[in-house]
């Protein structure tokens, strides 16, 4: 059985940060919905929770369960993509956990990902432990390991020269021994500060301007990431460039499939172009195109699917200080993205009241838009209500929120939505899964027992657990003890 919890007795009754009814959750399962759901240091609505998933982090290594606090480090970086936190983790466990055999393998996966991921590792520890720190051999071996495989390119596109950490101080605190001549030779470049920057699009648009001939040669070149092409597709078309090259991208699922690209960035995307009346039909067409691609990894939900999105006040917070991008998105996104793989589905939004929300199946981008954001208080009985009084006989209950519950449904706030839920198995007879999507990581949940299934992250890959749980293969606490690093 996949539920996290298998009693709603007494003892896991606890409050949400609103002080309304919830249950605890273990700690677990605690640390992995705060880790998907998490930008280090970053606000949220209900207050940042930076410095209660270190501590909750340092417990589960003083209790014996580094190893799934390092494996939870990897999969956030590898299946979550999540940088920052997988940095904060692995510095945990290397300070916590000295000497354990399962470090060096962990923050060699993490700093893999990308040229500059060791070095943030490295920048992370010294955040954490102090100025005058001495470093864990486990993570010097492990970034080590990492950038003995860089190639010169990435040695000299990742030299972090305006960050406190830079690359040279790594390659410095790390002694990789490069096998190829031309990788050694660039670390001792990097090293006497004698590498050149390799001059990308960044570089270009600052010596020659923002103009329709500097972005029309780096888009013929193709000298720009996936995700710089999605990120800087309103700047081009604002400067007049030919775009259909980029427009090309996005419609290519092995293209979007490989750029590890969250969905809900395509949605952001498609939001900034309206707001400068740039939605027109053939860049419609291509950002819906990327979003299906999304889905492709996403295994099809058989029968019928009710979701319920949480479309209150306090899912209108921003992910980073940096974006505009609101945890409403994250919602609607991945909401979307399971109606378009079920069979059927009925979708309804609720914050202080609740209403249906009609989606087709058919494009994420367009179901994506037709669901709301209200100022209101999250009353998620309203949502169940609603169901209640439909006549939606569902095999599954998907419910996408920051859990914060704190409307009066029928006037009572000391008892969790649980009871909502039993009320809904009662009248269809028969006992219907509920996924309970964490988005925001506050720590508690409301939904407790048989057949229920607590999930969290922005990435469609949250979504696969859906399937497996139901097959009794797992959850996403399980997949990641089981993992290999």
């Amino acid at each position: 059985m996949a539920s996290l919890n298998k009693t709603s007795s007494g003892k896991m009754r606890t409050q949400n940060k609103c002080g309304h009814a919830a249950y605890k959750m273990d700690d677990k399962t605690k640390l992995v919905t705060m880790a998907l759901t998490t930008m280090l240091g970053e606000p949220k609505f209900y207050g940042d929770n930076t410095d209660e998933l270190i501590r909750l982090a340092m417990k589960l290594c003083h209790d014996g369960e580094g190893e799934f606090v390092a494996k939870l480090a990897v999969w956030a970086r590898t299946k979550g993509n999540m940088r920052s936190v997988s940095h904060a983790l692995i510095s945990v466990v290397s300070y916590n956990c000295s000497g354990e055999p399962f470090i060096r393998p962990a923050a060699r996966a993490i700093a893999s990902m990308r040229g500059d991921d060791g070095t943030e590792i490295l920048a992370t520890y010294k955040a954490l432990y102090g100025d005058k720190v001495r470093w864990p051999h486990a993570i010097q071996r492990g970034v080590r390991d990492a950038l003995e495989g860089s190639s010169p390119f990435s040695l000299a596109k990742y030299q972090s020269r305006n960050r406190d950490m830079k690359l040279r101080d790594t390659l410095r605190i790390t002694h990789p021994a490069a096998s190829r001549d031309d990788t050694r030779d660039a670390m001792g470049k990097v090293v006497d500060g004698t590498l050149p920057m390799p001059k990308g699009w960044e570089t270009e648009l600052s010596e020659r301007g923002n103009t329709k001939e500097v972005w029309d040669e780096l888009i013929r070149e193709d000298r720009l990431g996936t995700f710089a092409k999605l990120r800087n597709l309103r700047n081009m078309m604002l400067a007049g460039a030919d775009v259909e090259p980029v427009l090309d991208t996005l419609e290519d699922r092995n293209t979007i499939l490989k750029s590890r690209i969250l969905p809900f960035r395509f949605f952001a995307a498609y939001k900034e172009l309206a707001r400068y009346g740039l939605d027109t039909t053939r860049v419609t067409r291509a950002l819906d195109a990327a979003m299906g691609h999304a889905c492709g990894n996403v295994d099809a939900l058989p029968g019928r699917t009710a979701v319920l999105i949480d479309t209150s006040g306090s899912m209108g917070a921003i992910l980073s200080a940096k974006s505009s991008v609101q945890c409403s998105d994250v919602a609607a996104v991945l909401g979307a993205m399971v109606a378009r793989v079920s069979d059927d589905a009925w979708v309804c939004g609720f914050d202080f009241t609740a209403k249906r929300i009609r989606m087709t199946g058919m494009s994420v981008l367009n179901d994506a838009r037709t669901v709301p954001l209200c100022c209101g208080g999250t009353d998620m009985g309203a949502g169940f209500e609603l169901l209640m009084k439909s006549d939606f006989d569902a095999d599954r209950i998907i419910v996408l929120s920051d859990n914060e519950v704190n409307g009066g449904w029928y006037g009572n706030n000391h008892r969790t939505i649980q009871s909502c839920l039993e009320r809904y198995r009662s009248k269809v007879g028969h006992d219907v899964w509920c996924h309970a999507i964490d988005l925001q990581g506050y720590g508690t949940q409301q939904f407790i027992g048989p057949k229920v299934n607590v999930i969290a992250g922005w990435s469609e890959s949250v979504l696969r657990f859906i399937g497996m749980a139901e097959s009794g293969v797992g959850s996403i606490v399980s997949e990641i003890e089981s993992m290999r690093i």
